[in-house]
């Protein structure tokens, strides 16, 4: 399996609230916050957490969550929830499939249609 990583930053300036709701397993990573601490609360859940700037929480998928960011803080603070996506490594036995693929892409546009080839003598 291959691992793709997907980020989304969003940026929250001091004093503002919001709410995420998390669909999939995500990371919400503290990219860049100068000192300042971003406070997350979940639904369900008695814990308040508070990250700081190289922190993450992993959120499950489902989860409904408030962040917000001191109002006397004097920078925005950046975010970033990542995903992870698996894909499966190619192997050999796709080689059939993706010369396949290839050829019918390049056969695309022309007159020439596999198995109705025609041969005539002159």
């Amino acid at each position: 399996m291959k691992t793709v990583l997907t980020t989304t930053e969003f940026t929250l300036n001091p004093g503002e609230v919001t709410t995420l709701s998390v669909h999939a397993a995500q990371r919400l990573h503290i990219a860049e916050a100068r000192g300042t601490d971003v406070w997350l609360t979940r639904e369900n859940d008695s814990e308040d957490y508070w990250l700081r700037c190289g922190g993450s929480l992993l959120l499950r998928a489902g989860d409904e969550v408030v962040l917000s960011v001191d109002p006397r803080a004097l920078h925005p603070v950046r975010l970033a929830l990542i995903a992870e996506a698996r894909r499966p490594a190619l192997a050999l036995a796709d080689l059939p499939h993706l010369v396949y693929r290839s050829l019918r892409r390049l056969v695309r546009g022309t007159e020439w249609t596999p198995n109705q080839d025609r041969v005539t003598a002159s």
